[in-house]
This record gives structure tokens, sequence and C-alpha cells, in this order.
């Protein structure tokens, strides 16, 4: 079953070919913005679970950074 993540924590995914993707042993990846809005992507985790709960830790880090200021003193 897919799991529904709120809008803008990122995605996860197996990059694999399998014809049941759900079922093989390759590990999901994780892409997501970090903080300065960068794309980034993580990857080794064993179970759907494991890779929802990190880009959840990664959403909640990305909340609590404060923007990083741009303009003149």
């Amino acid at each position: 079953m897919a799991r529904q993540l709120a809008r803008g924590m990122g995605s996860f995914f197996k990059d694999c070919g399998c014809a049941k993707p759900t079922r093989c042993p390759h590990p999901y990846s994780v892409r997501f913005r970090d903080a300065l809005g960068k794309q980034r992507e993580e990857s080794g985790y064993d179970t759907q679970d494991d890779a929802v709960e990190r880009l959840t830790q990664l959403y909640a880090e990305k909340k609590t950074t404060a923007p990083r200021g741009g303009g003149t003193p």
C-alpha cells in the first residue's frame, strides 16, 4: 500500500527494475530538498517505514532550521 506524505516532505522509492518492487530485496531511497533548497538523495533504507521515518525527521529539522538571511544588515 502506498503512503501519502505531506506536500513538501519529499518522496521515497526503489531504484530497481523488479516486477514486484515492494517485495524485492533492494533498498529504498529518499529524495528531498534541504534547508537551502537543494535537492538531496539518500539511500539504504530496508523498509518503507524506515524511509518515511527519515523523511519525517528531515522535514522536522528543515522546519526548525532558521532561514539564512541573504540581505544586507
